[in-house]
C-alpha cells in the first residue's frame, strides 16, 4: 500500500510540473530554439524605369525576421530604419536619370543586396553589398548589421570584436595599417565607434568594412578578418 502511495505521489507530482510548463509556454515552443536562431525573408524593395539610352534601377533587399515578440519588433523595425535611410539615394538616381542628356547607352543603379552570414547561437547577421552609379564615379561598398535574438539589442564593433571593449578601435586601426596601410591608422582612431562597418561569420569571425573611400583616401572599399568572440 506505501509503494502504491508513492508511486501515486509521483505521478501526480510529475503531472502537476508539467501543467506548470504549459501554462508558462501555452504554445509549446522550445524558448532555446527560437532564441538561438531566426527565422526570416528577405522582401525586395524595387524600382526601375528606362528610356531609349538607359535603364534606371534602386534595389533594396529589405530583411525581416517572422514572429511577434518584443525583440523580433525591435530588430524589425532597425532594419526598416536602414532601408529608409537609402531612399535619398533612390531619390538621387532618379534625379540623375531625369535629367541626363547623355546620348551614349549607359545604365544607372543603386543596389543593396542582403544575405545572411550568420544565424546562431542568439545573433543574427544580415550583410550587404552595395553598389551604386549614375553616370559618374562608380561606388561599390559592404556592411552589415547585427543583432541579439534575445533582446533584439543592434550590436556595435566594441560588442562582437574579440578582447577588451575599450581597446577595439586600436585594434582595428593596427590592423588595418598592417594589412592595408599605415595611412589609415590616425584617421580610424579619430572614428567614433558608430561609424565602424562590419559583419560575423561562423568562427568567431569579423569581418570589417571600410568604403566607398577609405580612411586613407581614394576610391574603393576594402575589407579584413579579425577574431571576434560570437
Amino acid at each position: 500500500m506505501k509503494k502504491k502511495t508513492r508511486i501515486f505521489k509521483h505521478v501526480f507530482l510529475f503531472c502537476l510540473i508539467a501543467l506548470i510548463a504549459s501554462f508558462c509556454n501555452p504554445k509549446g515552443y522550445s524558448r532555446v530554439s527560437a532564441a538561438s536562431k531566426a527565422s526570416y525573408e528577405i522582401i525586395n524593395k524595387k524600382k526601375t524605369e528606362s528610356n531609349q539610352n538607359r535603364t534606371a534601377t534602386y534595389l533594396y533587399q529589405l530583411p525581416q525576421l517572422k514572429g511577434s515578440s518584443n525583440a523580433v519588433k525591435k530588430i524589425n523595425k532597425s532594419l526598416k530604419a536602414d532601408y529608409k535611410s537609402t531612399l535619398e539615394s533612390k531619390k538621387s538616381l532618379f534625379w540623375y536619370f531625369d535629367n541626363s542628356n547623355a546620348s551614349y547607352k549607359d545604365d544607372y543603379f543603386c543596389l543593396y543586396k542582403c544575405k545572411v552570414t550568420y544565424n546562431q547561437k542568439g545573433y543574427i547577421c544580415f550583410k550587404y553589398t552595395c553598389e551604386w552609379y549614375a553616370g559618374g564615379v562608380h561606388n561599390g561598398w559592404e556592411y552589415g548589421l547585427t543583432y541579439r535574438l534575445k533582446d533584439g539589442k543592434k550590436m556595435g564593433i566594441q560588442d562582437v570584436l574579440a578582447g577588451n571593449r575599450k581597446d577595439a578601435k586600436k585594434k582595428i586601426a593596427n590592423a588595418y595599417a598592417k594589412k592595408i596601410s599605415s595611412l589609415g591608422y590616425d584617421p580610424i582612431m579619430r572614428m567614433d565607434y558608430s561609424d565602424f562597418k562590419f559583419y560575423i561569420k561562423p568562427g568567431k569571425k569579423v569581418i570589417v568594412c571600410f568604403g566607398p573611400y577609405q580612411p586613407m583616401g581614394g576610391n574603393g572599399h576594402v575589407s579584413f578578418k579579425m577574431k571576434g568572440k560570437v
